[in-house]
């Protein structure tokens, strides 16, 4: 497997996170409005703030999600990174999907996460595993490490959010 096999596989997940991040951007609002008297947050940060901040915040996250490829292509990082932020892209699939059970309805991004993350994250993990991209790495490392970042990308959102929120509040 050469140098430009993983530059695709990361510039598909780029492409695909963006496309998804945008899904979420355009109905966050919508959806926050819709089911306010569902969630606990709604004490602290109104419909409007949310409307305001979360397109910004989710901005920002998309242009730092361009920083991990480019660092991992041009400084030659391991592959595992490559099978982590597949694995995180894995995991934000399932959880769009069971937020859209739990809630019996919509939920911001989950049409992009069942259509494309869901199949592309299967995909290009099954690539890695068939090209030995990865190995002393299993499905278990690839979905726990994965879980791992996308709790620390969830928690870095929120914050940016947050930041945002109280710099212009």
């Amino acid at each position: 497997m050469n140098k430009s096999n993983i530059t695709r596989y990361w510039i598909y997940l780029v492409i695909a996170w963006t496309i998804h991040n945008l899904e979420e951007t355009l109905t966050m609002s919508k959806w926050y409005a819709s089911n306010t008297t569902k969630l606990p947050i709604t004490d602290y940060i109104s419909v409007s703030t949310i409307q305001q901040i979360f397109p910004v915040s989710m901005i920002i996250v998309t242009l730092l999600l361009f920083l991990i490829p480019i660092l991992a292509i041009y400084r030659k990082w391991d592959n595992r990174i490559l099978g982590i932020v597949l694995g995180a892209y894995l995991v934000n699939a399932i959880q769009h999907f069971l937020t859209a059970i739990v809630s019996c309805g919509y939920s911001p991004g989950v049409i992009t996460a069942l259509i494309i993350n869901l199949p592309l994250s299967v995909f290009l993990i099954r690539q890695v595993f068939k090209n030995n991209l990865l190995k002393n790495f299993t499905w278990v490392n690839i979905f726990v490490y994965g879980a791992v970042l996308l709790i620390i990308a969830l928690a870095v959102v929120w914050s940016l959010t947050m930041l945002i929120y109280y710099a212009f509040v």
